[in-house]
């Protein structure tokens, strides 16, 4: 990937975000949807301040199921962390949350689940497996680096192949953790959003640039692992 490349990828993303704006037909529908939102999240932000404990253990509980089944809610559940508890403690919460997720799936499929997802992943699982057998850790590391594989589904596979729990609870927290910051302060963010003019504002742009960037940068880094030597053997 080259800086070009990078720099065409920001410059998409700002100028499709511009042009949005720009030609929508409507913007006092738009700053009416927004204020809807604004004060749903205020509602839920007085809820939280009320019964924090409880706020903090419902939001983990819910993302540990919810991102155990093979449901798209990952993304929206830390940008709704983002947005209730700040930026802080809301990446806290969605890094437990999605490694309670993950562990969840990944002991389903080593103890209950283990024939069903080998026949479901078939050739795909051997292959994970010369890959784990090659490169160790490195090689669940590229995957979740990976923007096109499923959350849910290299979770499955984890759990079936010959990965060890210790290996898999380290390396997919440190290959979530840079998601998980881009999509909390996208949250907090979001949160604070009180007029249309405030998604041109300088701290919008740099997250929508950070979102735009970091499938590139994910992909740059997984193929550099993938074409990392293997270490000799004795």
């Amino acid at each position: 990937m080259t800086p070009l490349r990078i720099a065409l990828g920001a410059a998409a993303g700002v100028a499709a975000l511009a042009a949005a704006l720009w030609l929508w037909p409507s913007l006092p529908a738009l700053q009416s949807d927004l204020t809807r939102l604004h004060r749903m999240l205020e509602h839920g932000q007085g809820w939280r301040d009320r019964n924090h404990e409880l706020a903090v253990l419902a939001y983990l509980g819910g993302f540990a199921v919810l991102g155990a089944l093979p449901f798209p809610v990952v993304v929206l559940m830390t940008l709704a962390g983002g947005a209730f508890f700040g930026f802080w403690l809301g990446l806290v919460l969605s890094m437990l949350g999605t490694m309670m997720a993950a562990m969840l799936t990944f002991l389903a499929a080593r103890h209950l689940l283990t024939g069903q997802v080998r026949r479901l992943l078939g050739a795909r699982l051997d292959q994970l497996d010369r890959r784990v057998e090659a490169d160790g850790a490195l090689a669940l590391l590229s995957l979740r680096l990976t923007p096109a594989i499923p959350f849910f589904v290299l979770n499955l596979a984890a759990g079936v192949s010959a990965l060890a729990a210790r290996v898999f609870i380290p390396v997919t927290a440190a290959g979530v953790l840079p998601n998980k910051a881009i999509l909390s302060a996208a949250g907090t963010q979001l949160a604070e959003l009180d007029q249309v003019s405030d998604i041109v504002g300088p701290r919008i742009i740099a997250v929508i640039v950070a979102l735009t960037l970091f499938p590139w940068i994910a992909r740059w880094l997984s193929r550099r692992l993938r074409r990392r030597p293997a270490e000799p053997t004795a």
